[in-house]
């Protein structure tokens, strides 16, 4: 069964769990370029809550410290594009940002925090077709000097990369946003050769693919998420779908005002004659020419 590494609940066990923080280690070292060491990082909210799992709409995020920088890290897997993703993206940095700062604690307290959102849909315009990877800070327009390190957001739009042609070799954070997007095969080999920790990754969704209770969660998610995405299609349609009723009632109206004949209305508009008489209020349907002149 090939695993759906975009499964939130997959994602956080693969890179959200104490026994695998070489992989998050490695991660973090690639999307940021620097680099950092499993011992460095401290996860945080690392349980999986019965009602947070079957959750249809709730997000397994990742969070971790990494203390001796005065560093916290949250790791968004975001799979559909619900819309205002920039602002919801500002609105849980700041959250998560203003409950750093406890009673009676100095500013100073507050640590850098950075945002890393990986995107199942595209977001911004590049003037560079290859590039995936967006890093957005706080700086002045004019002289570009940065406000402060405290904020740091990088956004990574899989299917931007998915587009790029086939290379001889993947850089390592092109290999980690494959391996993301559910790459399998000779492809997938290639990108364990390159880099050696996603092998391990492989490794680990394996190991937990095989245990009845771990797999049991995932299959909650995926079904879950499906039935979500669904309704929100469905809600989407059937706003739709009213919507171009009530745009014809609207012609409907006017057409009427104007004295037009409802059998005329009827062939343009494809509204019944009930319908029709509706939507103009109108009682007496005498009032209305019936025969084109």
């Amino acid at each position: 069964m090939a695993i759906n590494r975009k499964n939130d609940y997959a994602f956080k066990r693969i890179f959200g769990h104490e026994d695998t923080k070489d992989v998050l280690a490695r991660f973090l070292t690639v999307v940021l370029e620097i680099p950092i060491e499993p011992e460095e990082l401290t996860l945080v909210h690392t349980e999986f809550s019965p009602e947070y799992i079957a959750d249809k709409a709730s997000r397994l995020d990742i969070h971790v410290r990494r203390s001796a920088s005065h560093e916290k890290m949250v790791i968004e897997m975001q799979v559909g594009d619900e819309g205002n993703i920039e602002r919801r993206t500002l609105y849980y940095w700041s959250k998560g940002y203003a409950e750093e700062l406890k009673e009676k604690q100095d500013y100073a307290t507050l640590p850098r925090m950075i945002n890393i959102v990986i995107l199942d849909f595209d977001v911004f315009k590049w003037n560079d077709n290859s590039k995936f990877h967006g890093v957005f800070r706080v700086l002045e327009h004019e002289e570009a000097v940065l406000f402060s390190d405290a904020l740091e957001i990088h956004t990574l739009e899989l299917p931007k990369l998915k587009r790029q042609p086939p290379k001889a070799e993947w850089s390592p954070l092109e290999c980690w946003g494959l391996y993301l997007s559910n790459m399998e095969g000779e492809v997938m080999e290639r990108i364990a050769e390159q880099e050696p920790m996603v092998r391990r990754a492989i490794t680990i969704e394996d190991i937990f693919m095989k245990n009845e209770e771990e797999r049991h969660f995932y299959e909650i998610r995926e079904k879950n998420r499906r039935d979500y995405y669904n309704a929100i299609s469905t809600y989407e349609k059937r706003g739709l779908q009213k919507g171009k009723q009530e745009g014809k009632q609207e012609v409907a109206l006017l057409m009427l005002q104007k004295n037009t004949p409802v059998e005329f209305i009827q062939e343009v508009t494809g509204l019944s004659e009930e319908e029709i008489m509706k939507n103009g209020k109108l009682k007496d349907k005498d009032n209305i020419f019936r025969r084109s002149l």
